[in-house]
Parts: C-alpha cells; sequence; structure tokens
C-alpha cells in the first residue's frame, strides 16, 4: 500500500518517532508512507521528501542507519530492527543529469 496514510504515520513509534518529529520541526516534510511485507513481513515505513536535514544518529540501540544512495530507491534510512520501522529520506527533487 503506498500512500500517505494518517494510520500509518500514527503508528510510528519510539526512536525513529522521535527523529520524525525533528525533521518535520527542520522543515521536511512525509511524502509517502508503505505498509506491507517488503522487505520484511508486517513492516513500515515512512518517506520523507528532502535529505535528512538534522544530524544522523548512528549509535542507537537497535537502530540501524544505513546510506542506500539509490535514485531508484532513496537516499538514506534508518531502521529499527525492534519495532520494524524504516525512516526513509528522498534526494529532494529530481535530480539534474543535464551535465552527463
Amino acid at each position: 500500500m503506498l500512500n500517505n496514510d494518517e494510520k500509518i504515520i500514527s503508528s510510528f513509534t519510539g526512536k525513529l518517532e522521535e527523529i520524525l518529529t525533528l525533521e518535520l520541526n527542520a522543515g521536511n516534510r512525509i511524502c509517502e508512507t508503505y505498509k506491507g511485507d517488503w522487505p520484511y513481513a508486517g513492516c513500515i515505513m515512512l518517506f520523507l521528501e528532502k535529505p535528512f536535514l538534522t544530524p544522523i544518529q548512528r549509535s542507537i540501540e537497535g537502530v540501524v542507519f544505513r546510506n542506500v544512495n539509490d535514485p531508484h530507491y532513496w537516499k538514506a534510512e534508518y531502521y529499527d530492527k525492534t519495532m520494524n520501522q524504516f525512516l526513509c529520506c528522498g534526494f529532494g527533487g529530481v535530480p539534474d543529469f543535464s551535465n552527463m
């Protein structure tokens, strides 16, 4: 299910909810939500429009930060292994390949 579902947003909890709040306060916005069985059964994902605007937190117990940096997917993500939740960020717009 791809959309911007308030039920999915309100089910986001824990440390990633704190990071989400910081990101929204910094001017980022949720552009998409997902609940499904990819990449893990029953996971939920929130996608932010821009790259993370707040300092990256790499030492949160149970949370993995990863630079995905794949334009087919997203720029970076936090994954809370305990809650099976992802907070992902986009690239902030359409890439400009005119200089290539």
